[in-house]
């Protein structure tokens, strides 16, 4: 297949970072903005994206598909694509490149072959490709059509083939977020404990004693996850289904998700990457979750 035009669906703070660098790349890259926030509709036009209206227009020339959305979203937005595919001919490649167990991946996979779609599972490891180091974060995919995409990584991105098999891009999606977004869960029950017991000078300071890589991740973990949390929440329950299906014990990211829950009812759950107020320090993360709770 050759690749003249990408759909990214949707285009936030991770999706049109990786649509700019397409563009940039030569590949003309197009989204469905219809019903989308003044947010995403000028993070789209700031990297280049074309807006062609209703998710149908996606099966106007559009040559690939990728998915970069909430998780919780994902599995809808493969069966509206698969809907849309009975009344048209194009055939363009579905790629989900979201936070999602194993199982949903080949859930997507099962829907789209169904439809006649082309499926492939993936995932995203690392931040967004900020300027000026328009570093890539690792984009991981699996499945019977995965080494097409190594084409795009011409433009600047890191697309890693995983093999033939659905499943495996998710699978080192969903161990690496256990770790890594596990870890920042962990990290802010902790700092919040120790302010609300008034000793959240003495535990940072013996974080930085003893922990010192541990107190890094903390300092910039818990600042960068603010943002985010509201989207965290279905990772955290995707990662507790890929643990159930694996009979460990899924109760450990049940709570994370509850964590991150906490995060977006309080005002940290209002700040947004473009202009942030609250949350700048690990230190302001816990005291605004303390303050949030004593109330």
């Amino acid at each position: 297949m050759t690749i003249n035009t990408i759909a990214i669906q949707s285009p936030g703070d991770m999706g049109h970072e990786i649509g700019r660098i397409l563009v940039n790349g030569g590949f003309k890259v197009v989204s469905a903005l219809d019903g989308r926030s003044k947010r995403t509709r000028d993070l789209a036009k700031s990297s280049g994206i074309i807006d062609v209206g209703n998710l149908e227009n996606l099966y106007n020339g559009v040559d690939l598909i990728l998915s970069i959305m909430r998780p919780d979203e994902a599995l809808n937005f493969i069966s509206k694509m698969c809907d849309l595919a009975n009344f048209h001919k194009a055939r363009p490649l579905l790629v989900d490149l979201n936070a999602v167990a194993p199982s949903t991946a080949l859930k997507a996979e099962q829907l789209s072959l169904k439809a006649g779609l082309d499926f492939l599972d993936g995932g995203i490891i690392g931040e967004p490709p900020r300027v000026p180091e328009n570093r890539s974060p690792r984009l991981y995919v699996s499945g019977t059509r995965a080494k097409e995409l190594m084409a795009l990584n011409q433009s600047g991105l890191d697309f890693r083939d995983l093999g033939s098999k659905c499943g495996s891009a998710s699978g080192i999606k969903m161990a690496y977020a256990a770790l890594t977004k596990g870890l920042t869960a962990i990290a802010i029950n902790s700092m919040v404990t120790a302010k609300l017991h008034n000793v959240q000078n003495e535990f940072l300071n013996e974080l930085k004693f003893s922990q010192e890589n541990l107190f890094g991740h903390l300092e910039k973990g818990l600042p960068s996850m603010c943002p985010k949390a509201y989207r965290w929440i279905g990772e955290m329950e995707e990662i507790s289904k890929t643990h159930s299906e694996l009979d460990l014990p899924k109760n450990l990211f049940e709570g994370a998700a509850d964590i991150y829950r906490l995060v977006e009812k309080s005002p940290l759950g209002e700040e947004i990457v473009e202009n942030r107020k609250l949350g700048t320090s690990a230190e302001n993360v816990a005291d605004v979750l303390a303050d949030f709770l004593e109330k």
